[in-house]
Parts: C-alpha cells; structure tokens; sequence
C-alpha cells in the first residue's frame, strides 16, 4: 500500500476534529455499554496529522509515533473498562502511557460508527447490494428514532440470492476475508442480518425479523449452533476483516472535511483474527 502523504500546513484542534467525527458517527448512536469520545488528550491541542486504525497495539502506536501523529482515532476503545492506574506493568497502561508522553490523543467511535448512517454496517450491507435497509433494533433515542437508526441492519434482496454470491461479493470488496459458514449447503437467501464485529449476541434480533442469514464477525460455538438450531446461515467473516475496511473509509471522510489535516489509516495494521 502507498504510505500516507503530507497535506497542505495548516491544522485545527482537537475539538474541531471531534465536531467533524461527531458529524459523521454521533456518539449519542453508540450503545449504552461502548466507552467512546475523546478517550485521552486536550481538546484544545494542535493537530497536524491524525491516524485511523482498528485496534491500538504496539506496533501501531510506533507507526503513530513515526509518521508524528497527533490523534489516533481507533475504532476499539483503550481503555474499555474503568482503571484505577497507568503504568507500564499492563497492556492497556503502557498504551496509555507512552501515547500520552508522545503527546498523541486517543478517540474512539467505535458502535457509534458501527451504527452510524453511512458506517461500518451500513457499507457491508452495500457491498451486499442489499436493498430495503432499516436497524435491527431501532434506537431509542428520539433524535435518531425518527431517522430508522440504531444497533445492526436488516436488508433484503430484490430476489434470492445464493450464499457463495454473498461470499464472492464481500470477498471482491475487503481484502483478507477468511470465510465461514455454519451452513454447509449453498442456500438461497432473501433476508439479511449485519452486526460487525462480535455480533451474534444480536441472534435474538435477527431472529425477530425473520433473517435467514446473519453476517458477523466472529461467535462463539454454541453461537453458531443455535443459529443451525434456529435455521440461520451465519456467515463468519473474521472480526478484524469485518470492521478494519471502514477504518480506511473513516479517514477518507475525515480527510474530505479536514483538507489542512493529514489523515491516513494505519498502513502496519494487521490481523488473522
């Protein structure tokens, strides 16, 4: 891949990003349990150069370092769950620590890009040629109710569609799809369920709406057969190939209404998860 270029001089603030990310994933989309927004940094601190990945590690943070980002926007949150200390004796710690001392702040959107009118789930199921498009679960918040956003989709075909069509669409599209599917037969399919990333614990939602297939991430065992239980192909893409492809997006977005930022995904990101 070509590695990120440098733009014009200029930069904006922290905060002025955030407006921009706001635009695009509204936080208020995010599910109640998500831990998303600024996560570390000062919003009024300049930022020249800005980076999007999926999950922040080691590696990526030294990619951040070298090319001199000043805001890593990562799609899973660091931290997650509440800590009562940052030192370097834990993963999450030494993360924090050493962006912090390089001066990089750290956002995350995560389900509120997930679900967001033109985010991750919403792009798969374009890519399916999916049509008749509405949430699994409709928010209930009155600002988005109205607009039919919420958690996953539910999309339809024009007319039934094979399983290996789905898998040869979404392969064409997303670079290092490892595909699985708990259904062992080529079946026709009318009626699609999507949730990136670890999904199936949607399964009752999808079932609700009568989908006869349910695009994921990743489950678990006894997730997978109870969708053979209940009749549901469940297609497996992987989660890092579920959800990475939108991070390259994110940053074309934000690149389009942040001209005097440079904006670019993790080049070094990688993953057979």
């Amino acid at each position: 891949m070509v590695g990120p270029a440098p733009n014009s001089n200029g930069e904006s603030s922290v905060q002025e990003v955030l407006l921009h990310l706001n635009q695009i994933a509204p936080l208020g989309l995010a599910e109640s349990w998500d831990n998303v927004g600024l996560l570390a940094g000062d919003p009024a601190m300049r930022v020249k150069t800005l980076m999007t990945c999926l999950s922040l590690t080691d590696s990526v943070l030294e990619e951040a370092i070298r090319h001199g980002v000043n805001l890593i926007v990562v799609h899973h949150p660091v931290p997650f769950k509440p800590i009562d200390r940052i030192t370097t004796q834990t993963t999450t710690g030494k993360l924090l620590w050493d962006a912090i001392r390089h001066c990089i702040a750290i956002y995350s959107p995560h389900t509120a890009w997930d679900n967001a009118p033109k985010g991750i789930n919403r792009q798969l199921a374009q890519i399916l040629q999916l049509g008749n498009l509405r949430p699994l679960q409709v928010s209930p918040k009155p600002e988005f109710a109205q607009s039919e956003l919420g958690s996953g989709i539910v999309g339809e075909f024009a007319t039934a569609t094979k399983l290996s069509d789905l898998w040869a669409r979404l392969e064409s599209a997303i670079p290092g799809i490892r595909p699985r599917c708990t259904d062992p037969q080529d079946s026709h399919v009318g009626r699609v369920g999507i949730v990136c990333g670890s999904g199936a614990s949607l399964m009752p939602l999808v079932l609700k709406h009568q989908c006869e297939a349910f695009v994921t991430g990743e489950a678990t065992y006894h997730q997978s057969l109870e969708a053979q239980a209940q009749g549901v192909s469940m297609l497996l893409m992987g989660h890092f190939a579920s959800e990475r492809f939108a991070m390259h997006k994110l940053a074309s977005m934000l690149q389009a209404s942040l001209p005097n930022v440079r904006c670019f995904a993790s080049q070094t990101e990688q993953s057979d998860f």
